[in-house]
């Protein structure tokens, strides 16, 4: 009883450094056995099918541009013929393996890089530099939505360990947030460097998948619509939107788009109406769905707000939230707009489309709580409340400790993380199997004298991993695909003896 009161004293009084530091040392952890996979990992499908002219290219001159020249040929003949996304499908043609074969395991390295350099740029900016919150507050949200955010993924394979994937989502987030931190920053220090950084974000994101273009451009409407009658100088910034807007056209004109979405695909106004309305129904019923499966997430969140009151709590020159209804709002209407682009097209999504969403709704929560959160503060300050950080954390305990009670009551939400998924394909031993298996499949592909590659079956569930299987017909498309990038007369799959 007498460690137990102790144990409570300590976390009653424990200071936001020393929880950053905890929480630093947790999300490193849960980092270990998802990178212990990068040795693991190698392209599969779609990584050989759009790296097939470029990885002739680079064994054909040993040149850097000749190979970007070939994957601007491969973004040309996938917009004639398959989709318009032309930035990605460039990024896509470069995946790792068309320079070396063993390449691929930088991979979930990059991903995972790009994911949490931008989510935490952007919030560092936000909240220690425009809201003068303590660094320690701003790391402990940081560390809490990251390990919400990669290990509760809902598809590990386009976000982490695919290149095709990651390149065609993950990539773009990236990209987006960067431009959104360049708005802020353009918009506080007015220097041309932030507005060109925003112009080539806006550009790159122009040819990506719609979603984290769409993101940025609602960012800064949002910006321009609230901002720009105080600070005239944000009009500046209608030319990064002018310039996405721009590669998006080119985009939405890509004869290729009505191939892969039929001939009536195209712009029709009840449709443009079905789909705002059907984004909220969408938005709903996936917070609900997140509510169910992943738990985890809002005690985490919930322990980032109690952290960020506590700090607003202590400001002594405090930010004014003026507005958190309006706010809340508008980041909902942003989140269910994440769902527009794949019910308009009406065809089956990616696994990258569910991921981005779900990092869009953790963003936007945690913008809410930061927001709603100060907003209480300053209440509280308003009616000459002095609210200790011990009197926070008694009220936080009991709701904390239910929800840590529900959290043991529902263990699979722990099994569905990225680091119990990717802990048992290491652990159960499929993930040496799968690596024995592909380095035996490799040393046939990379044969020379082997023009006629059959191959030896594997299984084509690995866990975490995408592995898009050859079949026994070499008419099949993944086998087409190897055969190009390899340069074989025939790639098939045979019995494994």
């Amino acid at each position: 009883m007498l460690f137990m009161n102790k144990l409570l004293k300590k976390i009653l009084e424990c200071d936001h450094k020393v929880i950053a530091g905890c929480l630093v040392a947790a999300f490193i952890l849960s980092l270990i056995p998802v990178l212990y996979l990068s040795g693991y990992v190698h392209a599969t499908g779609d990584d050989y099918g759009y790296g097939a002219r470029t990885h002739a290219a680079w064994l054909e001159s040993r040149s850097l541009w000749q190979t970007l020249k070939a994957a601007a040929a491969t973004s040309e003949y996938y917009w004639y013929g398959w989709q318009g996304t032309w930035f990605t499908i460039f990024l896509m043609a470069l995946q790792p393996e068309v320079f070396s074969s063993g390449g691929y395991w930088i991979v979930p390295w990059l991903m995972l890089g790009l994911n949490i350099f931008a989510t935490s740029l952007l919030l560092h900016y936000l909240m220690v530099k425009r809201m003068r919150l303590p660094s320690a507050t701003w790391l402990c949200a940081d560390m809490l939505l990251l390990l919400s955010m990669i290990q509760f993924m809902p598809s590990t394979k386009s976000g982490i360990f695919w290149y095709n994937g990651a390149a065609h989502y993950i990539v773009p987030y990236f990209l987006a947030l960067l431009a959104v931190y360049s708005f802020f920053r353009f918009e506080d220090t007015q220097k041309k460097c932030f507005l060109f950084l925003a112009c080539v974000c806006m550009f790159c994101l122009g040819g990506s998948s719609y979603l984290a273009p769409l993101f940025a451009l609602i960012v800064l409407v949002y910006l321009l619509m609230f901002r720009s009658r105080k600070e005239k100088h944000l009009f500046w910034l209608v030319l990064p939107g002018a310039i996405e807007l721009t590669g998006l056209c080119v985009s939405f004109l890509s004869p290729g788009n009505k191939k892969r979405g039929g001939e009536e695909f195209g712009f029709h106004w009840m449709l443009a109406v079905r789909t705002i309305l059907c984004c909220f129904k969408e938005g709903v019923l996936t917070v609900i769905q997140y509510v169910r499966e992943y738990p985890l997430i809002f005690l985490c969140l919930f322990v980032a707000a109690v952290l960020i009151f506590e700090a607003f709590c202590r400001q002594e020159n405090p930010v004014r939230f003026p507005k958190p209804v309006l706010f809340v709002g508008l980041m909902f209407c942003l989140y269910c707009a994440m769902f527009a682009p794949g019910i308009y097209a009406g065809v089956e999504v990616s696994g990258g489309v569910p991921n981005t969403i779900f990092q869009i709704f953790l963003l936007t929560l945690l913008a809410d709580i930061v927001y709603v959160a100060g907003w209480a503060a300053g209440r509280c300050r308003q009616s000459g409340k002095r609210i200790e950080v011990i009197r926070i954390r008694c009220a936080a305990l009991p709701f904390l400790a239910l929800g840590l009670v529900l959290l043991y009551g529902q263990k699979g939400t722990l099994k569905s993380s990225t680091f119990y998924e990717c802990y048992e394909y290491i652990a159960s031993g499929q993930a040496d199997d799968y690596k024995a298996q592909m380095e035996e499949r490799l040393a046939i592909l990379l044969d020379p004298s082997q023009k006629e590659a059959e191959l030896p079956a594997m299984n084509s569930d690995q866990g975490p991993l995408m592995h898009m299987e050859v079949m026994e017909d070499p008419e099949e498309w993944t086998n087409s695909v190897v055969r190009q990038f390899y340069q074989k007369d025939r790639v098939v799959r045979v019995p494994r003896q």
